[in-house]
């Protein structure tokens, strides 16, 4: 019997390991082409998480989001300093702290949602969700054209995902969009957590989330880097302990 979402899709550890590899060496020579290139493709769905994390806090705790914008230019990156940008508005302190919070939370929160829903057989749906992600995008970014691209790939290869009924007739296409979702969330957590490391002990301290947390409720930056790096080396350990410990 067929269902909806039931779409059976094995993970190929070589393959997840090497998308993650590089996808950490193009940031690491993001200056450099033609990585500089590869970093924009490789993180534009782990920025758009990041950011989309921040929005969705921000929605559920009353504020009002005006714009979402991802950066797909390096000249853009390069002049402004930032990847990508969302501008909202919070009706209280405590909204604007959840906003910040939440941006950091929402790319291990996918990637374990991605691995629960693979082991499940429900491949297809995590899919889905990130669809629904680039449509609610696409209605609030003034940049267009780019998600709306993104949203008719990702159609196209969800239905090939909830078609697919074994093993033997997958397509190779959904796959390869699973692992490349699964493998730049990897990577993205990985060096997410070495930047947030460095920003907390850089000197002097520069402006970044933590120290705008750290002025919205007189915390240390300290602790909030501390949970962040929390969430992400829990996010590593369920992917390690579903993948590599038999």
């Amino acid at each position: 019997m067929h269902y909806w979402i039931a779409s059976p899709l094995p993970i190929s550890l070589y393959l997840l390991c090497l998308i993650t590899f590089i996808y950490l060496v193009c940031h690491y020579y993001q200056h450099k082409f033609p990585f500089s290139v590869l970093d924009i493709a490789l993180n534009y769905i782990p920025v758009l998480t990041h950011e989309f994390g921040h929005v969705f806090f921000n929605r559920i705790s009353g504020g009002r989001v005006v714009d979402l914008v991802i950066v797909a230019t390096r000249r853009e990156r390069n002049a402004t300093g930032q990847q990508g940008y969302a501008v909202t508005q919070s009706k209280s302190r405590l909204s604007q702290i959840f906003t910040t919070i939440g941006g950091y939370i929402m790319p291990p929160l996918m990637l374990v949602i991605g691995i629960m829903l693979q082991h499940k057989g429900q491949g297809a749906l995590f899919i889905i969700i990130y669809i629904f992600i680039f449509i609610y995008y696409t209605l609030v970014t003034s940049r267009k054209l780019i998600p709306i691209s993104i949203i008719a790939f990702l159609c196209f290869i969800s239905y090939l995902g909830i078609h697919s009924e074994n093993l033997s007739n997958y397509s190779f296409m959904y796959m390869l969009v699973y692992h490349f979702l699964l493998g730049t969330l990897l990577g993205e957590i990985i060096q997410s957590s070495m930047t947030i490391f460095k920003l907390t002990f850089s000197s002097p301290k520069p402006n970044w989330d933590g120290t705008a947390l750290s002025h919205l409720t007189r915390f240390p930056t300290f602790l909030f880097s501390s949970f962040w790096i929390f969430i992400n080396g829990l996010s590593l350990y369920y992917a390690i302990h579903q993948y590599f410990i038999i």
